[in-house]
């Protein structure tokens, strides 16, 4: 007798002018392992593109996939204006979000459901692994991953379990919902988040601390795996410092508590100088990483005081 259908995901991905990349995603959606008792949907958030991605996503949808695919488009430039968009189209009882740059693994659907239904998540953020396009620099270890939204899959699995649920492990390249969640504690800040040539994020961060903050329950699934592609571009200390300048911003305009004291600043630009003097660069880099963040958020306070 055939298994009927209980619950429906939607799987929803913004995208601006990655048709390359994204064709690969879609690609990798067709080999999910889908539950007997769930409707499955995926839905393509064209944020004003200007490439081929209509042409890509048309030629998935038309490939016969295992479940419906839809392009919508939302001609508002900006992160938060497609995810928001997602949600107003969805039409499962879950949203989980992918990045037009991440494929998923067979099992990632299977193990994303699987947690938040046992473990009554209203929100749950996966293994983000990077996948580098290139070989990366030397410099550029584990330590600094945090900083390009990948995990370190090693350091995560031999972690306990109140060191990985935490707010800093949280991608949104990797993130699910229930759709109640968004009923509850509201949708992703529209003042927020990249939009064009900005670099500046938080809108994912700002939500999931809301959450929390609000009494619901958030975790990290770490069976639920996407990889996430590294190009070359990011692979510099001036991208990651451009990033993390606007993060620091970001997380000013978001409000709320943060680090960005004057002890923070001194302190990294003491461990940056013992790094300098150990020859390694990658101390000396992540510490840079720390005092731009500064600097973004304290640009931003002053900008908007």
């Amino acid at each position: 007798m055939p298994t009927s259908v209980t619950k429906s995901v939607t799987i929803a991905i913004p995208t601006h002018n990655r048709a390359r990349t994204l064709g690969e995603t879609l690609d990798s959606l067709r080999a999910l392992a889908i539950p007997d008792d769930t409707a499955l949907e995926c839905i393509v958030i064209d944020n004003a593109s200007t490439d081929d991605t209509a042409r890509v996503v048309e030629a998935a949808a038309n490939s016969s996939p295992p479940f419906p695919m839809r392009r919508i488009l939302e001609p508002r430039q900006g992160s938060s204006f497609a995810r928001n968009r997602a949600v107003d189209e969805a039409r499962g009882d879950f949203i989980f979000f992918l990045d037009d740059d991440a494929t998923a693994d067979r099992e990632w659907l299977l193990a994303m459901l699987s947690a938040m239904e046992h473990r009554g998540l209203d929100a749950a953020c996966g293994m983000v692994l990077p996948r580098w396009s290139t070989p990366p620099p030397p410099w550029l270890g584990p330590r600094l991953w945090v900083k390009l939204a990948v995990h370190d899959r090693t350091a995560i699995e031999s972690a306990p379990a109140n060191e990985v649920e935490v707010l800093e492990n949280y991608f949104s390249a990797n993130v699910g919902f229930r759709r109640s969640a968004f009923e509850r504690f509201g949708r992703f800040r529209e003042d927020l988040g990249v939009v064009g040539k900005n670099p500046m994020s938080g809108e994912d961060t700002e939500l999931f601390a809301r959450i929390i903050n609000n009494g619901g329950k958030m975790g990290f699934v770490a069976g639920a795996i996407v990889h996430h592609l590294i190009g070359a571009e990011r692979m510099t200390p001036e991208y990651l410092r451009r990033k993390s300048f606007a993060y620091g911003f970001g997380s000013a305009v978001a409000g709320g508590k943060s680090h960005n004291r004057l002890d923070k600043l001194a302190k990294n630009l003491i461990r940056m100088a013992g790094a300098a003097l150990r020859g390694d660069r990658e101390g000396v880099i992540y510490h840079q990483l720390e005092c731009a963040n500064f600097f973004g958020y304290w640009r931003a306070r002053l900008t908007y005081r």
